[in-house]
Order: C-alpha cells, then structure tokens, then sequence
C-alpha cells in the first residue's frame, strides 16, 4: 500500500499482482471542510522513478464524506515494485497538488 499526503488531500494506493495482471485500489480524502465547493477533480497517478505506472482521472466526484474511491485493472506484465515512489497530482477548482506516495 502507498500512502501520502499533501496540504489539501491525502491518498492510499494498493496494487495487487497476480498471474500477470495488476489491479489499482485508489482512494483521495479531501482533507478541507468546504466538501460541497469540490465540484469535480482530477488526479494523475505515475512512479517516480520510472514511470512505468500511469492512470489518471477526469471527471471523479467526492462522497457527502470527502472521498474517492475507484478500483482499476490493467492487463500487463506487473511493473509496480515495493521500491517504487508514486506522484499523485489533483487539479480541483483551478488549484493542483502533488505530493508523494511511499510503501508501507
């Protein structure tokens, strides 16, 4: 699982390998009280060091709590390693955050 945080969110990605597929768990939390001015966002995920793993969203809507949740499955060979670092950019109500995800 990666984890991090940043001013205005924090997110959690857990990748699951088997028999050659990976499967993305990602959940954002806004972390401000103003839910209801978050319209839509959008988020950028990638490795940052080889940049082998990339997804994005367009479009993703918060919960009444502040969360996002989306699972994703991607046919290929596994390419995420429990060395790697994620970068995960928001762009929100012409705002944007980047901030790391490390393995714990």
């Amino acid at each position: 699982m990666f984890v991090g945080e940043g001013e205005n969110w924090s997110s959690k990605v857990t990748v699951n390998q088997t028999d050659g597929d990976e499967t993305y768990h990602i959940q954002i939390n806004y972390k401000g009280h103003s839910i209801q001015d978050i319209e839509a966002f959008s988020y950028d995920v990638e490795t940052k060091n080889n940049g082998e793993f990339d997804f994005s969203q367009n479009d993703a809507f918060l919960n009444k709590e502040g969360i996002y949740k989306k699972k994703l499955s991607v046919s290929n060979s596994p390419s995420t390693t429990v060395k790697d670092e994620l970068v995960i950019k928001v762009l929100w109500n012409g705002n944007s955050e980047d901030f790391t995800l490390i393995n714990k």
